[in-house]
């Protein structure tokens, strides 16, 4: 799958977090640094999934 954020593009995996029962996201360094995110930021995401 493809994530987007800003004008970032990379291909990522989602992950299942059984604690909190949702998916996480990891977000490169390269990723957080580009679009300028900190810890608590609140990005919107696009999620591309290839078929």
């Amino acid at each position: 799958m493809t994530a987007v954020i800003g004008r970032t593009k990379w291909t990522t995996s989602l992950f299942p977090d059984k604690a909190s029962g949702s998916l996480l996201l990891p977000v490169k360094a390269s990723v957080r640094q580009a679009e300028s995110l900190k810890a608590g930021d609140a990005p919107i995401v696009t999620i591309e999934i290839g078929l």
